[in-house]
């Protein structure tokens, strides 16, 4: 007789079965009830109960005509919903330590939350400059790097929304506050990939951003790097660019975002 798993054992034999059932189906797009059986080591009739209960749970699918088996959608909303819950400002820490250490100049970590740009994180120069926005504040979409930023990031639809109820301030003489001057500097963001924002928002100060795609892709967060025009003369803004576009893209992976592969 073959012996039966003690109580305590049971759950934990049942959470591995299940495990595996969702690796077997992680590593095959459409799987048969046998695959999935032989993959795991269970039976058919093992498989096909673990199978229809993670199906109650939308955790697994099957194809009715098929007849196969593959991962549910409810597992995408979990994945993301794990990935929006890891701290952004933690998980940007090693990358913006990099750039600070390499440019000494004041780092900047925002959020587009709400139709608005919410600065996180401000990580100050060690030398003397003026101030921006503090962390918790709320940025410029049109007069700022991390705006304009994300604005060039975002489809042409919600662009259009949101700076159709927006009102542009003049902060200097230099703060593109006309639609047409401000449109015309989003397609040069596009074209170069960062955003330059040139004593618009504070004279005197100097600022380059990039768009940081989050989880799903979308423009979520944003970062810059801002200093006085003395330490940032126009020779020195597209090795900052080149910099900070590298260092988005390595906090795009860090989030979980995967891009897709550049087609050849």
């Amino acid at each position: 007789m073959v012996a039966r798993a003690a109580p305590e054992n049971y759950n934990l034999e049942s959470v591995t079965r299940t495990v595996a059932v969702l690796k077997a189906l992680e590593a095959s797009r459409n799987s048969s009830l046998d695959r999935v059986a032989r993959a795991t080591g269970l039976s058919e009739s093992t498989a096909l109960r673990y199978l229809s209960s993670l199906a109650t749970h939308d955790l697994v699918e099957r194809d009715p005509v098929t007849g196969l088996y593959r991962l549910g959608l409810s597992l995408f909303t979990l994945g993301a919903s794990a990935i929006r819950q890891r701290d952004i400002v933690g998980i940007s820490a090693p990358v913006i330590d990099q750039l600070h250490e390499r440019f000494d100049e004041t780092i900047n970590l925002a959020a587009r939350q709400q139709d608005q740009v919410m600065v996180l994180q401000v990580v100050e120069s060690r030398r003397p400059m003026r101030k921006g926005v503090p962390a918790g504040g709320i940025d410029s979409w049109h007069a700022t790097a991390l705006g304009k930023a994300l604005l060039a990031a975002l489809p042409d639809a919600d662009v259009d929304r949101i700076l159709g109820r927006y009102n542009p301030v003049r902060y200097t003489p230099s703060t593109l506050a006309e639609p047409d001057a401000l449109r015309l500097d989003l397609t040069a963001i596009r074209s170069r990939g960062y955003a330059i924002d040139d004593e618009e928002s504070e004279e005197g100060l100097r600022c380059v951003g990039v768009a940081v795609a989050g989880e799903q892709g979308r423009p979520d967060y944003a970062m810059s790097i801002s200093g006085p025009k003395s330490r940032m003369p126009y020779s020195r803004l597209q090795e900052i660019g080149t910099a900070l576009i590298q260092a988005g893209r390595s906090l795009s992976a860090d989030l979980g975002y995967v891009a897709a592969p550049a087609a050849t």
